[in-house]
């Protein structure tokens, strides 16, 4: 009753407050110039299906240390995103640095006495070629004095001090030769124990590496397991970590059974925004209690959407025709919706009902037909019984 009576002042004040004169008895029509008419035009709209969802990483996992120690610094928390080989925590290494510093030292006291070797390896290559000269020319002195003997040209003396210093000279020149395989042998030895140095660091530095926990994926942190101070173990989980890409799991009616196939793309709702996702999984089967079979939607990475989101999955159903009129030809009056219909030039004022928005324009429920025109522009200057021109 009460909106009754709201809706007849309204219409008398718009009725009225066209030009009016103190005689009633001459009514002059008022003319509205510069008002804009359309024709009433209906489109076709699709309908959906919205079913809720939530979004899931693609795949969960669990992060563990490969050192026993404690837990000294977390620098993530839930919800961060994290690239792969980002430092997650930070393990106390007290206990490994020692062995790293003791194999650097052992590294660096097996180069130094490499080094040593090969300086004195270059001096006996040195006397090596002195020696071995020495030789090759007391063993052609030899040879000419031997001849020179059985020729009876030198006396045995004189070819008994040559063939001495022949072999003075091969006896040094074989030293030498031992002296260097001795060295040449022990520098075998110190390039065996360097690989072992070189070894046992790397093992050191691995096992100094590893007490910075890192993440193996590009991901978002989903739990922290841990907290600072705990002493961790190799089996002890930390971090539970998700990958991309994120989906959202949703449930659908056992109608649809058949209907959504894998690789369709849909629309899905998040945080007031709309991802066309791709279906990457169906279920075969329904639940038998609530009669809805799951399926999964492929969204990406969307920014500032993280696993546990709520989400809304749409389904086309039908596509229908809807009467559909700019925002601008709506006139309001309180919570009361009318349009200013043109027929023979003069405006007319009706009551219509309207629904969902489609960007400017706005679905008629009720209250207009296609075909009519009505004012979309200037309607705030018109009054019912108004003559229109454009």
């Amino acid at each position: 009753m009460i909106k009754k009576l709201f809706l007849t002042i309204a219409l008398l004040v718009l009725i009225t407050s066209c030009d009016r004169e103190e005689n009633v008895q001459h009514v002059e029509i008022k003319t509205v110039h510069g008002v804009k008419v359309s024709n009433v035009e209906t489109i076709k709209i699709e309908k959906k299906d919205s079913f809720s969802g939530t979004v899931i990483p693609d795949k969960q996992i669990m992060v563990s240390p490969k050192v026993v120690g404690y837990l000294k610094e977390i620098k993530v928390k839930v919800g961060d995103r994290v690239r792969k080989g980002e430092v997650l925590a930070v393990i106390d290494s007290s206990e490994i640095k020692p062995d790293v510093k003791k194999a650097k030292a052992a590294l660096k006291e097996v180069e130094a006495a490499l080094r040593e070797i090969d300086k004195a390896v270059e001096e006996v290559k040195a006397l090596k070629s002195a020696a071995k000269a020495n030789y090759n020319f007391t063993q052609r002195t030899y040879q000419r004095f031997k001849r020179l003997y059985e020729s009876e040209a030198v006396s045995k003396q004189k070819f008994d001090e040559i063939k001495t210093k022949l072999e003075e000279a091969k006896s040094k020149l074989k030293a030498i030769e031992a002296k260097e395989a001795q060295l040449l042998e022990k520098k075998k030895g110190l390039l065996a124990k360097k690989e072992q140095v070189k070894a046992e660091l790397s093992k050191a530095s691995a096992f100094l590496s590893y007490t910075y926990l890192k993440s193996p994926i590009d991901g978002i942190v989903l739990k922290k397991l841990v907290d600072n101070g705990n002493l961790i173990f190799p089996q002890t989980s930390v971090f539970q970590l998700g990958s991309y890409p994120l989906r959202v799991h949703a449930f659908i009616d056992s109608s649809y059974a058949g209907k959504v196939k894998v690789g369709e793309t849909l629309p899905v709702k998040l945080k007031n925004k709309v991802i066309m996702g791709k279906v990457t999984e169906v279920d075969k089967s329904a639940d038998p209690a609530s009669h809805k079979f799951g399926i999964k939607v492929d969204i990406g990475n969307p920014k500032g959407v993280i696993p546990g989101d709520y989400a809304v999955v749409e389904i086309p159903t039908i596509k229908v025709s809807e009467i559909v009129i700019p925002i601008s030809a709506v006139y309001r009056i309180g919570a009361i919706e009318y349009v200013f219909v043109i027929k023979d030039g003069i405006a007319n004022l009706r009551v219509i009902k309207t629904g969902k928005r489609i960007g400017n324009k706005v679905i008629v429920l009720s209250g207009l037909h296609e075909g009519e025109k009505i004012a979309v522009s200037g309607v705030e200057n018109l009054c019912d019984g108004a003559r229109v021109e454009g």
